[in-house]
């Protein structure tokens, strides 16, 4: 079952704030995921999981490829498979 914006936007806002040890208020769609300083290994764990959680297969890159919350939901919605 396809996930909507809401529930993908706010999975991710969540695993980022978790791992960035931030308030998921101060995780924000339209801030550059590289100013969560987070390292790429851990972006690489947070992309499996989302994967798993999705169903559907990312690219290990995908949060640097989209730079944004927002552009990575919306890539994960115009690719879902109905």
């Amino acid at each position: 079952m396809n996930k909507t914006y809401t529930e993908i936007s706010g999975w991710i806002i969540e695993r980022i704030a978790h791992h960035a040890e931030l308030e998921s208020e101060k995780v924000t769609l339209d801030v550059e995921i590289v100013n969560f300083r987070l390292d790429s290994l851990l972006m690489v764990n947070i992309t499996s999981e989302l994967e798993e959680w999705l169903g559907m297969e990312l690219s290990p890159s995908i949060f640097w490829e989209m730079g944004t919350i927002a552009a990575t939901t919306e890539w994960i919605l115009e690719n879902q498979e109905a």
